[in-house]
């Protein structure tokens, strides 16, 4: 074939590719992607390669759809495609309906109609000038303009003392009557780089946890237990502060229960087991990911051993059946084999799960128990409840649950609601009784550009800022002064440690104390949040993410 017989089949023109570019190019503007000059302009040119054969087009064709779809990828703020299949197995086990309305909210209607748009423009436009000179133009001026930051982050910034009493973020609290408390804690030894970059970042997280192994509990002192009590520590799925303030929620009045409400506390994790191993081993500093699934090296890390040696009894308690993501085998390694104290079989399940499996009603289970319990307990017992109630992907047996964030918004509703109820109820059971509330994590119902709505593989503030509270209950209590809001930044072991205060106080003695001492030296620290293969640091209201342990970037939700 001659050049001439080439030029009169091939012509070099982008065709309808230039929707792909165009489209990239107005998500760019709108923020919504990044745009890699580099690899966008060499699969541009790759495109223009003139091809005569039919086979040969055919297979170009099928390759361009390939780099196409990768390289948007690359270009979103979309985790890299490894965590995905790292999930993999876990996301067979979705049920179909899930599965479906995950792939949908990658595709938001903004940009159905910004495509749609796109595509009637072009094909009007197309008749009149060459859009592909149009396109290229474009992306030159574009790519001059719009220079993409790098994958580090290297700013100046004071050198100072890490102070863990920084208020990291201003608090979302309920409307009640308590006091504001701030406990003054001695400077952390901790020092914030002079430059934030990948070197000075790895060095900050390596002393982190380095300065979080040294720690231990007060539980762990020499302690007595003089007047019998229950602990339940109620471990809910899927709610955080943003997600109460997207239900509007935050005002709850569940929330104005709470004796101490912790308003900056961090789940340091956005996944449910790694969250219940967390609060299992609350009697020591905070863990790598990577040692969570480890056999405990230190037995006194374990809070529910802490609480065996001084007379206290183990209990399960959950709403599912715990299969998923060996949720059982996780608590077991850490507590001990326990059957769950409520036999869910007897009871008529109210949702299915994102799995298929059914859950049941927290009012029913926690009623059921409280029932229960209150003929047979004759000893101290620690139960830990665990609910999945409000996971994003549930849904109501009998009822139409709609768009998730309805269905989320009406779940989350009942569940406080179940618990609201359930307090009440232990208000008039005549028990001594401390209950703990701590989620494991939000449902980020949110999303940001970096996440879609539901996805939690980056455990971001929105996800890891959790509401904890303490109630307590018991005919002889004497409690002196105001509710008390905590607003330093906590996470487990400082639960560990208002446990070791409430025990050494003897609260149930009937004796008068004040909340104020129970929250007395409570360990402090900084916002470090993992999951598999992710860190995310707070370093002065930033925060910076790795995904390789070597190599961060700031992340930016915006």
């Amino acid at each position: 074939m001659t050049t001439k017989q080439l030029s009169e089949k091939v012509t070099w023109s982008l065709g309808w590719w230039n929707i792909y570019f165009l489209l990239k190019i107005a998500l760019k503007i709108k923020g919504v992607i990044g745009f890699s000059a580099l690899y966008n302009f060499a699969f541009f040119f790759f495109l223009l390669i003139p091809v005569a054969n039919k086979g040969l087009r055919a297979a170009k064709n099928i390759i361009a759809v390939v780099i196409g779809l990768w390289l948007f990828h690359y270009d979103s703020f979309l985790p890299p495609l490894n965590r995905l299949t790292a999930q993999l197995s876990q996301l067979l086990q979705f049920d179909t309906l899930y599965l479906l309305e995950l792939l949908t909210r990658f595709i938001s209607l903004d940009i159905i109609l910004l495509f749609s748009i796109i595509l009637i423009a072009y094909y009007f436009a197309h008749q009149v000038f060459r859009v592909t000179s149009l396109v290229m133009i474009t992306m030159i001026f574009f790519s001059l303009s719009h220079s993409e930051k790098p994958l580090y982050v290297q700013a100046k910034v004071p050198t100072a003392q890490v102070s863990l009493n920084d208020r990291h973020q201003d608090p979302i609290v309920p409307t009640q009557t308590t006091t504001a408390l701030y406990v003054e804690q001695p400077a952390a030894t901790l020092k914030l780089p002079d430059i934030i970059d990948d070197i000075s970042l790895n060095q900050y997280r390596k002393a982190f946890f380095d300065n979080e192994a040294k720690k231990s509990s007060s539980l762990q002192n020499e302690l007595s237990l003089n007047h019998n009590f229950d602990i339940l520590l109620l471990n809910i799925c899927s709610i955080s502060w943003d997600d109460l303030d997207l239900t509007g929620q935050t005002t709850h009045p569940l929330f104005a229960e709470f004796d101490i409400l912790f308003e900056n506390f961090n789940s340091a994790t956005a996944y449910s087991g790694p969250a219940v191993i967390r609060l299992l081993r609350a009697s020591c500093g905070q863990q790598e990911h990577t040692s969570l699934f480890e056999t405990v090296s230190n037995k006194q890390c374990l809070l529910f051993e802490n609480l065996a040696q001084l007379g206290f009894n183990n209990e399960l308690l959950l709403n599912h059946n715990g299969e998923f993501g060996n949720f059982m085998t996780h608590i077991s390694n850490n507590i001990g084999a326990l059957s769950p104290a409520i036999e869910l079989a007897k009871l008529s399940p109210y949702q299915k799960s994102f799995d298929g499996s059914s859950i049941y009603r927290d009012a029913t289970v926690l009623n059921q128990w409280l029932a229960q319990t209150n003929q047979t307990r004759n000893t101290p017992t620690v139960t830990l409840y665990n609910s999945i109630s409000a996971h994003d992907g549930n849904r109501i047996i009998r009822g139409n649950s709609g768009s998730s964030l309805i269905s989320y918004k009406q779940q989350q509703k009942n569940v406080l609601d179940d618990l609201y109820a359930f307090v009440n109820q232990l208000n008039k059971s005549n028990r001594n009784l401390v209950v703990i509330f701590v989620p494991e994590h939000g449902a980020a119902m949110r999303g940001d550009k970096m996440q879609i709505q539901g996805m939690r593989e980056v455990p971001t503030k929105a996800i890891t800022h959790v509401p904890v509270g303490i109630k307590f209950f018991g005919p002889n209590l004497n409690i002196q002064g105001d509710k008390i809001q905590l607003s330093q930044p906590n996470s487990y072991l400082a639960i560990s440690d208002l446990l070791g205060n409430i025990i050494a106080t003897d609260v149930f003695s009937g004796k008068p104390f004040q909340l104020s001492d129970l929250v007395q030296n409570l360990d402090e620290v900084g916002i470090a949040s993992q999951n598999q293969g992710t860190t995310l640091l707070e370093i002065r209201k930033s925060s910076f993410l790795t995904l390789d342990d070597e190599s961060w970037l700031q992340y930016g939700a915006n």
